[in-house]
């Protein structure tokens, strides 16, 4: 590393010059100095080691702060647009963009996680890279015959049903991006402990998207419809490009593997799992909307979508500080001793504690807002903290969800949370007409309490594919 003083270089550095100072003030800049170094040296051995806490905290600030650039680009050119009165390109965009995301995840069927089970599993051991790479193209044989499929089904759209300009333009260039993320190294990143760096490169989409989205302001529908379709598979493409790079830089460029049946069928069957598991959530939150929005009003079902966005928001911060918590998790797990819950919270601890810190901060937060009455947000604070439990609650669901994913029980966890979503949803169905808007709080802790204890009982302590 290059030092910070020319004491470094010169074979004379630690003879003091009397034309320049007095002795005992340079040798205390050169002492100075030295401790500047040794520290620069220090911080930067932990932040190579992938077992450091250090490491750990700076994936995490890249991960939020990739979240807030891409998320924030998009957020600053909308308001723009907005303020211009521009609701009918915006409109067309949010729905194409959300599809278009949708398809991004389809795509990935999962695989950040099974990836970076894998990765974080076999890395060290001597043949690490001849079974990395053979699940790795096993894995991206099912991500591009999802692809394929998702390629087919939008440009048949986009060529013999839509009507639209925009719709055209957008579906036809936004696809080939969706297309290439079949061979992303998203996982393979987070095993080796980079998550940091997917957070940053995840955030090229979204700022290519919001700089397309100003420049399509003033043009034509299609034209617009094209140049965002465009932003939207160029930043997938420099993400692909940024992800390998790293990957190369730390040794784990790209060799070709010989796939097997058993190992496709195997990725088949993991991706049918992950994805699956995505859906309960999902449809839970609209089941939730629309219980509101019929037995609620519009008021309260805007108040209610505040409220989750926020809840979401916080969570996200807990999803990252346990995505960087994973590969160790992963090795813990690996170890000889009874898989116990005990075993799966310990590793887990931080990720709780934040969850903690951040619903305390939206209660105070609904407080303040509520002994505030000149901004006459009483009723949105109440449900703000109404909804503040749910930040514990959700979090507590993330930790053994990621618990049975360390164990690879990727169809123990989907079945567990399709019941336990239903089981909520029922709850919040039953007691709507007498708590109101209370009654989704309630179904929704019992969602993910009903989960933890199916999870608790049947999860942990069995025996889990390796």
């Amino acid at each position: 590393m290059r030092e910070s003083s020319a004491a470094s270089v010169r074979p004379d550095a630690d003879i003091p010059h009397p034309h320049i100072s007095p002795p005992g003030v340079a040798l205390q800049g050169i002492g100075g100095a030295s401790r500047w170094s040794r520290l620069r040296r220090g911080l930067r051995r932990r932040l190579m080691s992938p077992q450091s806490r250090q490491r750990r905290l700076a994936n995490v600030i890249l991960l939020v702060g990739g979240l807030g650039l891409g998320q924030g680009s998009l957020f600053v050119c909308q308001s723009l647009l907005i303020a211009r009165g521009q609701y009918e390109l915006l409109a067309q965009f949010g729905l194409h963009y959300a599809l278009a995301g949708l398809g991004i995840m389809l795509v990935d069927a999962g695989a950040v996680t099974s990836l970076a089970r894998m990765m974080a599993r076999h890395y060290t051991e001597p043949h690490a890279h001849q079974q990395v790479w053979r699940t790795f193209a096993e894995t991206s044989v099912i991500r591009a015959a999802i692809a394929v499929v998702i390629a087919a089904g939008a440009i048949v759209y986009g060529v013999l049903i839509a009507d639209h300009g925009f719709s055209k333009s957008y579906v036809m260039l936004a696809v080939p991006g969706s297309t290439l993320w079949a061979v992303n190294g998203t996982g393979l990143l987070d095993g080796l402990r980079l998550s940091g760096v997917s957070g940053l490169a995840a955030a090229l989409p979204a700022i290519a998207t919001a700089v397309g989205l100003l420049a399509a302001a003033s043009l034509p529908a299609d034209t617009a419809g094209a140049v965002l379709g465009s932003a939207f598979s160029a930043g997938y493409a420099v993400t692909l490009l940024l992800q390998w790079s790293v990957l190369g830089r730390n040794g784990w460029s790209p060799r070709w593997a010989r796939v097997t049946r058993t190992g496709v069928a195997t990725a088949a069957r993991d991706a049918v799992a992950l994805l699956f598991q995505l859906l309960p959530g999902q449809l839970f939150g609209r089941g939730q909307i629309l219980l509101s929005a019929s037995f609620l009003g519009a008021e309260t079902t805007a108040l209610f979508v505040y409220a989750k966005q926020i809840v979401s928001a916080l969570t996200q911060v807990v999803a990252f500080v346990l995505r960087v918590e994973f590969p160790n998790l992963v090795e813990t797990l690996a170890r000889t001793g009874p898989r116990t819950l005990q075993r799966i919270l310990a590793p887990q601890m931080a990720a709780l504690g934040c969850a903690l810190v951040l619903a305390c901060g939206m209660l105070a937060a609904a407080a303040i807002v509520d002994r505030l009455p000149s901004l006459g947000l009483h009723r949105t604070a109440i449900v703000l903290a109404l909804f503040a439990p749910t930040v514990l609650t959700v979090s507590l669901s993330l930790v053994v969800m990621q618990g049975l994913a360390a164990l690879g029980a990727y169809r123990l966890m989907a079945w567990s949370l399709a019941g336990s979503a239903a089981a909520g949803m029922v709850v919040a169905a039953l007691t709507i007409p007498w708590l109101g808007i209370g009654a989704l709080v309630v179904g929704e802790v019992a969602f993910h309490l009903i989960g933890f204890y199916v999870i608790a009982r049947r999860g942990f302590g069995r025996s889990h594919p390796g």
